[in-house]
């Protein structure tokens, strides 16, 4: 028997197909063809990835650095191989190194160190290496390749790389350092003439643009292009409808505020219109930008255009002026070689065309500069699926709450203390215990709807010039605190018999009454709120009836009690 089962485990083996694992990084045969053992075929390119150097160009004597990382914090990977190739020949060059416990080195074709590949299989959400080129270098472009595994039935090869341009000597020529990007395979080269102003010299930098993967879900894309000492931004969004705004942020960091802001809009009559704003204060309400006297660069509209439901923002900025001279600003001019991280966020428009809220807002992991080339493409249902989740989850909990749970609790404490006389649960009165379990469920809700609108927020309190989101948050706030001290001044009530007890019950009764009422305010409220479009959406007339049905429902039971008190005798127990 034992025989028979080691002739079958051999028989089946045959027809299984070699597979190989490589925890410990790619093997050096893999050089070639860049492609790992895993017996699957490469998945279709993404954007989940993007290669990054800290100079477009490079001497034989320059090191390079070479970043590999995720588009976002949640796109992780397990495996990579980094390699630097010709363009024309497709000849491995250079050497690698690089003091990352995550990578090490390999030997192509016999040679050490020239390739990078993972020393182990965990998540990484980011590598970095550096790329030396030869002694000799007989093709310009250099393409750095790689070969990324997200899991082991997850790889992308042939996806990801990005061109970079050799030069010959390090005399006469004054090199501009910047940070390429290029997410996928498409990546195209061009050279261009930067002219800084003020500086009598010229400096002649090879840009490379980034070309992404579309998608279905690829709603925006936004490029631009620098010539001449000018910025020509192309706009396209394909799902903005009448009344809605679409705007890009130019910012110093990852918030709103003191930012440089060009806002693309459809009108309700679908006329398309641009504008360029600046964020004063923080979270101020937008202003123009030439209020700040020189917001850097004169602003130009090139091109407004709806065509086939694609809303197009075209402008140039020009005339970049500067100066030895500095003043204190709150918001410094726009330059073109500045480092900008992007900011995108969309919303409605309100009766006179002026920008409601923002219903979806991010902040892009890419930093970017005017004088560099680029592409920035995404999904607006990406971006703003999480955030609007949020707002959502802690709307609906609210509702359910406060006029469900909290209005049955409080109809039952009012009007239903004398039925079931003879029946108990735990002891308790029936209309208690489910009074009790009622209340206790709408606290906990109150404060998880409370800490949802919190993460959706970051954190930060609405500004009072937001007006209804600022008069929601106060009333939210003061239910909120209603709702969490209640249970507890239930905790310490007193027997039904003491002779203290009315105290309880005035102060149990005006606090609960009070944040019920203030709910039904909040509520209000909420259905105004720029976010929730109360022009487009009529689902807020169902809140509405329900509200007044709640209403109705208290002055009927209002009614009958009276009636019973007024006109049943005093020894009729029923």
């Amino acid at each position: 028997m034992y025989s028979f089962s080691c002739y079958l485990f051999i028989f089946i083996s045959n027809f299984i197909p070699p597979g190989y694992t490589n925890p410990n990084g790619s093997p050096n045969s893999a050089c070639a063809t860049m492609t790992p053992g895993h017996d699957v075929g490469s998945q279709s390119c993404s954007s989940k990835y993007v290669i990054q150097s800290d100079k477009l160009e490079y001497y034989k004597n320059d090191t390079v650095r070479i970043t590999v990382s995720g588009s976002s914090s949640s796109d992780t990977f397990r495996g990579i191989l980094l390699i630097a190739k010709t363009k024309t020949t497709n000849q491995i060059i250079g050497t690698w190194s690089s003091s990352n416990a995550n990578i090490k080195s390999l030997s192509c074709g016999g040679i050490s160190n020239t390739a990078i590949t993972h020393s182990r299989n965990n998540d990484k959400n980011s590598i970095n290496a550096l790329w030396s080129p030869p002694s000799s270098m007989s093709d310009p472009t250099t393409v750095i390749k790689a070969t990324i595994v997200q899991t082991y039935s997850t790889i992308y090869v042939n996806c990801f790389s990005i061109s970079l341009t050799a030069k010959d000597s390090n005399v006469g020529t004054t090199t501009s350092t910047a940070t390429a990007v290029s997410s996928i395979t498409g990546v195209t080269s061009n050279t261009g003439t930067a002219v800084t102003p003020g500086v009598a010299t010229t400096t002649t930098v090879t840009t490379t643009t980034t070309t992404t993967a579309q998608s279905n879900n690829v709603a925006v894309n936004i490029t631009w292009a620098y010539a001449n000492g000018n910025t020509n931004v192309k706009m396209k969004i394909n799902d903005l409808k009448a009344s809605e705004w679409f705007a890009l942020g130019l910012s110093l960091d990852d918030k709103m505020g003191e930012d440089h802001v060009f806002v693309c809009k459809r009108l309700a009559d679908d006329t398309i219109s641009a504008d360029r704003l600046i964020n004063p204060n923080g979270r101020d309400y937008p202003v123009s930008a030439s209020s700040i006297g020189n917001p850097g660069g004169q602003f130009s509209v090139t091109l407004l255009k709806l065509e086939n439901g694609a809303v197009n923002c075209e402008f140039m900025l020009s005339n970049f002026t500067s100066s030895k001279r500095r003043r204190r600003r709150a918001i410094s001019a726009l330059s073109q070689s500045t480092t900008y991280r992007p900011l995108v966020a969309m919303g409605s428009l309100d009766s006179s065309n002026g920008l409601n809220q923002h219903t979806v807002r991010a902040a892009l992991s890419d930093s970017v500069q005017l004088i560099i080339p680029g592409t920035i493409t995404f999904g607006i249902d990406s971006l703003g699926s999480k955030n609007a989740g949020l707002m959502k989850a802690h709307g609906i909990i609210m509702i359910f709450t406060w006029i469900l749970f909290v209005s049955t609790a409080i109809i039952l404490a009012l009007f239903f203390k004398k039925s079931w006389p003879n029946q108990k649960i735990l002891g308790k009165p029936i209309w208690f215990s489910v009074h009790r379990a009622l209340m206790m469920t709408a606290s906990v809700l109150t404060i998880l709807a409370f800490i949802l609108i919190l993460v959706y927020s970051n954190g930060e309190w609405i500004p009072q010039y937001k007006g209804r989101s600022f008069a929601h948050s106060i009333v939210g706030i003061i239910t909120i605190s209603f709702a969490a001290i209640q249970p507890i001044i239930a905790f310490f009530r007193c027997k039904p018999d003491d002779e203290y007890r009315f105290i309880f019950n005035y102060v149990h009764g005006i606090v609960g009454f009070t944040s019920f009422l203030l709910s039904i305010v909040a509520i209000f409220i909420a259905m105004f709120l720029d976010s929730f479009n109360v022009e487009s959406n009529k689902k807020w007339g169902v809140v509405v009836t329900w509200i007044c049905w709640v209403f109705i429902i208290f002055v009927i039971f209002c009614f009958i009690e009276y009636r019973f008190e007024t006109y049943l005798p005093p020894n009729d127990n029923s």
